[in-house]
C-alpha cells in the first residue's frame, strides 16, 4: 500500500533530495523508495519540475479566467497553450489546470469518449 501525500511534502521531499539537479526519472525512484506510489511520484515530479510554486497568490475567478481565456482565443489553442498562458499571468500549474479545464468543459471543447 501506497503513502499518501500532498504537493508541499512532495517539494519538501525533492528540495532536500536536490531533484533538480537530478534527472526527473531519478526523482520519480527517489520518491517511490519512500513508499510513494509510482503514480503518485510521477505527477508530483511533474508539478515540481513545471509548476515552480504549488501556492496560488491569487484566486482566478471564473469572469476573470473567462475573460483572460476568450482573450487568448483559447478555444482555438490546445489545454497546454492555454494552461503555459495562464501560468504565464501568475498562476500555479494546478490552478491553471483547473481552470482550462473547466473553461474547456463548460464551452463543449473537451468530447466524452464512448465507453
Amino acid at each position: 500500500m501506497s503513502k499518501r501525500g500532498n504537493q508541499d511534502e512532495y517539494n519538501k521531499l525533492l528540495d532536500v533530495f536536490n531533484a533538480k539537479t537530478k534527472s526527473k526519472s531519478e526523482s520519480v525512484l527517489y520518491l517511490m523508495t519512500l513508499g510513494f506510489s509510482y503514480g503518485q511520484a510521477n505527477n508530483a515530479v511533474h508539478v515540481y519540475f513545471k509548476a515552480g510554486d504549488t501556492r496560488a497568490s491569487f484566486i482566478l475567478s471564473r469572469d476573470e479566467r473567462d475573460k483572460w481565456l476568450d482573450n487568448f482565443d483559447a478555444w482555438r489553442k490546445t489545454a497546454n497553450e492555454c494552461v503555459n498562458y495562464l501560468m504565464s499571468l501568475g498562476c500555479t500549474y494546478h490552478q491553471a489546470q483547473s481552470a482550462v479545464y473547466k473553461y474547456r468543459q463548460e464551452r463543449g471543447l473537451i468530447r466524452k469518449k464512448n465507453v
